[in-house]
């Protein structure tokens, strides 16, 4: 055997034993928590929304899971709805603070009317409401999905809380100048998974504070419930169905 072919050789093993030798890539601490992160069954409502005229398209969730409820769309703060207390918590990430209220129904702009017509939605039988406040209007087909609470749509609307049901379709529309803003909810998929247990709960190490707006109780008096009314008021967003 020649010295070239066993440099050769040599060469080869010292590549082979260094790409062996490579240290294995490590999944980032956030996965690893997200996948050891107790879970729990949930009610999962994907809806998309669509916007004119800008031409864009959303895509939000829903998770409903022991009597519990939030929407994905809410980011740094955001609602937590307990269907069971009948109460809203109202969560601060940036601050890492919390405050519960009890859930006030709110009146709506204008009536909402029950036409009567009727469509079959994602194999959901719905009616259809519809909602008039000069040139602005809504148009609403409720339904009452499984899993999803007939009141949730009400506590996650204040001036809606009236009507049982989910909407499947919630189109809304208002003339801009020589244009119309449209915004186009619909509901694309109702599934049941599983999702991480703290979607669904307030972190251990946030502070309970006072909701603003709130008075302290006297020195003298027993510590008071919370009676601030929830905020709810039509406005035309971007998400009707969960603003």
């Amino acid at each position: 055997m020649g010295p070239k072919l066993v440099r050769s050789k040599g060469l080869v093993a010292l590549i082979a034993l260094a790409a062996c030798s490579k240290p294995i890539a490590r999944l980032p601490q956030r996965a690893i928590n997200a996948a050891l992160e107790p879970t729990v069954p949930a009610t999962v409502i994907t809806i998309r929304t669509n916007l004119q005229p800008q031409n864009r398209s959303i895509t939000h969730s829903i998770v409903i899971a022991n009597n519990r409820a939030r929407s994905d769309n809410d980011l740094d703060r955001w609602r937590l709805f307990n269907l069971d207390e009948n109460t809203i918590t109202y969560v601060d990430d940036l601050a890492k603070t919390y405050y519960t209220l009890p859930f006030t129904p709110g009146q709506p702009d204008a009536p909402v009317l029950q036409t009567g017509a009727r469509r079959v939605l994602q194999g959901v039988q719905t009616s259809q409401f519809l909602i008039r406040v000069g040139a602005y209007q809504r148009e609403l087909w409720i339904g009452a999905p499984t899993n999803v609470p007939q009141q949730l749509f009400g506590m996650m609307n204040a001036e809606f809380a009236q009507i049982r049901g989910f909407p499947l379709i919630d189109h809304a529309e208002l003339p801009y100048g020589k244009s119309k803003l449209v915004v186009d909810n619909a509901v694309v998929k109702i599934e049941q998974k599983n999702v991480p247990l703290s979607l669904l709960n307030v972190r251990s190490e946030y502070k309970s504070v006072k909701a603003p707006g709130e008075s302290p109780p006297p020195a003298s008096s027993p510590q008071r419930g919370r009676n601030t009314p929830a905020a709810g008021s039509r406005s035309f967003s971007t998400s009707q169905t969960a603003p």
